[in-house]
């Protein structure tokens, strides 16, 4: 059974606009078609202090994959990108490439390992803004909020 997957990329190091673009060919390759992708948004760090900025996007795949299939993945491809393990257990840091699983359907999954929906998406404008312009309707399983929504309760009043 086909299903419409949120994946949400970022880099800020190295050449981060081939790095996503690659990440997309990767994608296609081993998860499914790329229907849509947002533009790249030019983002500071959240989370961590870094002088890079990040580019952010947001992609629908058609994927018939398993949660923890895709995660396999979409982990492999950020490791064959040059994606180098946390150096540190004190949160964020740099990165080449990072991979999010944002929605998948209106899929609820929790493991040890997988959490989807993405649990800190919907606080997150560096996703939600992506998001808006290529699934501005999707709704969110947990809150039954549309990304137009959450981008509203995120945005500075």
């Amino acid at each position: 059974m086909k299903r419409s997957l949120i994946l949400a990329l970022g880099s800020n190091l190295g050449n981060r606009e081939e790095l996503i673009n690659r990440a997309y060919e990767l994608i296609e390759t081993s998860i499914g078609t790329i229907k849509i992708k947002s533009s790249l948004y030019e983002n500071e760090a959240v989370g961590f202090q870094s002088e890079n900025l990040f580019i952010n996007s947001c992609i629908e795949v058609e994927t018939i994959l398993a949660p923890l299939e895709i995660l396999k993945c979409t982990q492999s491809i950020e490791k064959d990108l040059g994606r180098q393990e946390k150096s540190t257990n004190t949160g964020y840091e740099s990165r080449k490439i990072d991979i999010d699983i944002i929605l998948l359907d209106a899929v609820v999954h929790s493991s040890k390992t997988l959490t989807v929906p993405h649990k800190l998406f919907k606080n997150r404008l560096f996703v939600l803004i992506p998001l808006l312009e290529i699934a501005k309707h999707r709704i969110d399983p947990i809150t039954q909020l549309t990304i137009t929504q959450l981008v509203e309760l995120n945005s500075p009043k």
